[in-house]
C-alpha cells in the first residue's frame, strides 16, 4: 500500500516499529492534535491505509505473572 498523504498519518509511517520507544510514540500521536484533527475527516486510500497500519502495530499480548484463575 502507498504512503499516506495526511501529515499525521506519515508521522505514523516514519514510526520505528522496533523501538523499545514504539509504543509510547505511537500514543503520542494518536493524542496529539494534528491526528485528531486528520483522523475525523479520513476517506478512502487513507482510511484503508490507517487500518491496515493499525492491523500491523496491534500490541502483542502481556504475559501475566499470575494465573487470572488461580488465587495469588
Amino acid at each position: 500500500m502507498s504512503s499516506p498523504a495526511p501529515p499525521a498519518l506519515k508521522h505514523l509511517h516514519r514510526l520505528d516499529r522496533s523501538s523499545s520507544e514504539f509504543q509510547d510514540q505511537l500514543c503520542n500521536v494518536f493524542y496529539g492534535e494534528e491526528y485528531q484533527k486528520c483522523v475525523q475527516s479520513l476517506q478512502g486510500d487513507d482510511s484503508m491505509w490507517l487500518v491496515d497500519y493499525l492491523d500491523k502495530v496491534r500490541c502483542r499480548p502481556v504475559a501475566l505473572r499470575h494465573s487470572p484463575l488461580k488465587p495469588f
